[in-house]
C-alpha cells in the first residue's frame, strides 16, 4: 500500500485530499527522507487527530492528518468548508496544545512552505530562513520540476498570508475546549 493510499484511508470519510498530496506522497516514495527539516508526510496510523481532540471524533473529522513533527505535532488539512481538503487550509497543532497555526490557505501553498526546510514548522521562527536549508534541496527541486513552485527563503509571507485569509485555528481549539471542558478549564 502506497503513503498516499495510507493516508486516504485514515482521513474523515468521504474526504476528497488534493492531487498535489498522493504526488509528494509518491514522490516521497520513491525518494525517502528526508523531504525537509524533521517533518514527515505519514498517515494517522494511531489516532492522533482523535487523541489530540481527547476522543472528540466530531472535532477529529474536522481534520484530514497528513503528517507530523518530530515531536507528534500534527500536521493536517482543516475541512472548514466540508469534506474537499483541495481547499482547506493546511494547520500545525501542537503536540502540548500550544503553536496551533495556520501555516498555509492551500495544499498546493503549503508545499512552496514545505520546501524551505524548517526543521518545524509549528516552532522554528518562519521570518528568518532556516537552519538547513540542504534537508529539502531535492523537494525544492521536484516541486520546481512538477509544478513550478519556486520556495521563498522564509516562510513569513505564506503564514501572514494564510492568518488574514484562513479563520484562526488557535481560536477554534481554544473555543472547543471550552465548550468541552468548561470557562474555569
Amino acid at each position: 500500500m502506497t503513503k498516499f493510499e495510507r493516508i486516504a484511508e485514515n482521513v474523515p470519510p468521504g474526504t476528497r485530499l488534493p492531487d498535489e498530496l498522493r504526488l509528494l506522497c509518491d514522490y516521497l516514495d520513491r525518494s525517502g527522507y528526508p523531504i525537509s527539516g524533521c517533518m514527515k508526510i505519514r498517515p494517522d496510523d494511531f489516532g492522533g487527530v482523535r487523541a489530540w481532540f481527547d476522543n472528540d471524533q466530531a472535532m477529529a473529522d474536522r481534520f484530514a492528518y497528513f503528517g507530523a513533527g518530530p515531536d507528534g505535532s500534527i500536521l493536517a488539512l482543516w475541512l472548514l468548508d466540508g469534506p474537499d481538503a483541495t481547499i482547506a487550509p493546511v494547520v500545525h497543532l501542537g503536540s502540548e496544545g500550544s503553536n496551533n497555526v495556520v501555516l498555509a490557505k492551500d495544499f498546493r501553498t503549503f508545499m512552496q512552505l514545505f520546501g524551505v526546510g524548517y526543521d518545524e514548522l509549528g516552532f522554528d521562527d518562519l521570518t528568518v530562513p532556516p537552519v538547513e536549508p540542504d534537508s529539502a534541496e531535492q523537494l525544492r527541486h521536484w516541486l520546481g520540476a512538477q509544478f513550478g513552485i519556486i520556495c521563498p527563503e522564509t516562510g513569513a509571507a505564506i503564514v501572514a498570508e494564510a492568518s488574514t485569509s484562513c479563520p484562526d485555528v488557535g481560536e477554534a481549539v481554544r473555543c472547543w475546549y471550552k465548550a468541552r471542558y468548561g470557562e474555569d478549564a
